[in-house]
């Protein structure tokens, strides 16, 4: 989707910009891996931000297989492949020897050889769950004193760091403790519970650009100085003033807000006239 075909004044979007978690570690594995390095993991684990960021630090391509086939993966360079299923494996066996190689699979892959990074090393450190709230407060005092109790309760899940760290953002600070211990008696999953109340948070026109980016099948490039809806539109790192919505939050967003098929039609016709 082209840029300047959803523009959005920048005026009516004064967020403080939030800023993707570093992972150095992690960064340095996937530099450091001889071969191929396969990200298994489920839906919210971060494989597709730590992508992105990886490729924009080391200047290569990112096939998401969702809107792309492997035809437009490059012949050299660094590369990120999302989306890898069962199906991909045959063509994947083909880039085996290649260097700097990384994809990214919910599900386990028959790729002999290749370095493998499971959910449990993906997940947040005690750091990183404090660097995510010490962002969407602005408070670094603030986010110290309720990051251990949260990285407990979301057993450093990256989706639920920051779906839990928007929230809390939300309301005043004398507030957020007595919040974060009432999350932790909700009798709903995390996700199903902090979905639809940072969504009821958010002010109108940034619930309507998430809403656009959820039924979008790809990134948008926005007209305008737009920041990032936190945790739902991020922006990219490898292509600036460029936004998408994580594949694993597009259908819980479709149901909490739909768009009428006239709607989606309007914007799939916009889309094709690029």
């Amino acid at each position: 989707m082209s840029k300047g075909l959803f523009p959005f004044e920048s005026g009516r979007f004064v967020r403080r910009a939030g800023r993707p978690i570093a992972r150095p570690g992690l960064m340095a594995r996937l530099d450091a891996a001889d071969g191929m390095v396969v990200l298994v993991a489920g839906t919210g684990a971060g494989k597709s931000t730590l992508l992105d960021a990886w490729v924009a630090a080391r200047g290569g391509a990112l096939v998401d297989l969702a809107h792309e086939g492997l035809e437009a993966v490059p012949a050299d360079g660094v590369l990120a492949i999302d989306g890898v299923t069962d199906r991909h494996v045959p063509a994947l066996r083909t880039l085996a020897g290649r260097p700097g190689v990384v994809v990214a699979a919910q599900e386990e892959l028959g790729l002999p050889g290749a370095v493998r990074l499971s959910s449990c090393e993906l997940g947040f450190a005690e750091d990183e769950t404090y660097q995510v709230l010490a962002a969407a407060f602005g408070d670094a005092e603030a986010a110290d004193v309720l990051a251990p109790d949260l990285h407990l309760l979301t057993n450093g899940w990256p989706a639920l760091v920051g779906l839990a760290a928007a929230w809390l953002a939300q309301h005043p600070a004398p507030l957020r403790r007595k919040r974060l211990l009432a999350l932790a008696r909700a009798e709903a999953g995390l996700a199903e519970f902090l979905i639809p109340a940072v969504l009821a948070g958010l002010a109108e026109a940034d619930r309507e650009l998430v809403r656009r980016l959820a039924y979008l099948p790809g990134p948008l490039g926005v007209a305008g100085d737009l920041v990032p809806v936190a945790p739902f539109a991020q922006g990219l790192l490898r292509r600036p003033g460029w936004f998408a919505v994580p594949a694993g939050w597009k259908a819980a967003l479709r149901a909490e807000l739909p768009l009428s098929a006239a709607e989606v039609e309007r914007m799939a016709a916009a889309e094709l006239a690029v």
